[in-house]
């Protein structure tokens, strides 16, 4: 599926602000200052690589990429 299709999300009620992510792929993730990160939302085809090593790596699972047609929130 094209990038554009997707959505990065980062649960914030997960996220513990470790900044695994941000090595990964910092043209991609920011933390604020209340150590939780944020990302792009849209990433493109050439992010997807780094966007998924950043949610293999996340402790927490805070991390996903959603069909962006789907609403994730229940």
């Amino acid at each position: 599926m094209p990038a554009e299709r997707k959505r990065l999300l980062v649960d914030p009620q997960l996220c513990e602000g470790h900044a695994l992510c941000i090595e990964i792929a910092p043209e991609i993730f920011t933390v604020s200052d209340d150590d939780v990160a944020t990302g792009i939302e849209h990433p493109t085809d050439d992010q997807l690589e780094a966007v998924q090593a950043a949610i293999d790596a996340c402790p927490r699972g805070a991390i996903s990429i959603t069909d962006d047609r789907e609403d994730p929130r229940p």
